[in-house]
């Protein structure tokens, strides 16, 4: 793509992924997950969108398709959080 602010955002977006993937406590990773969700909201509200343009509507997509993620992961490392009855850990 054209467009200066996606390139400069989709390289931060995978240092992120790429950081993601490496052991890292949950904690560390809720704190990634959340900062690739704003890194994909500032793409979705970008003020230099055109409708017309095709770059545009892919870089709206991929946005779209990191914060799906994002919620997907939240979903998950939330879970992992519960605590059973009777447990004594605390997460």
């Amino acid at each position: 793509m054209k467009c200066q602010i996606f390139r400069n955002k989709a390289a931060v977006m995978g240092a992120i992924a790429d950081r993601l993937g490496r052991g890292r406590t949950n904690g560390e990773k809720m704190r990634l997950v959340k900062t690739l969700g704003q890194e994909a909201d500032s793409l979705l509200t970008c003020a230099d969108h055109k409708g017309d343009s095709q770059d545009c509507k892919n870089c709206r997509a991929l946005a779209q398709r990191r914060k799906n993620m994002m919620w997907g992961m939240l979903r998950n490392l939330k879970i992992t959080r519960i605590i059973v009855p009777g447990d004594k850990r605390r997460p």
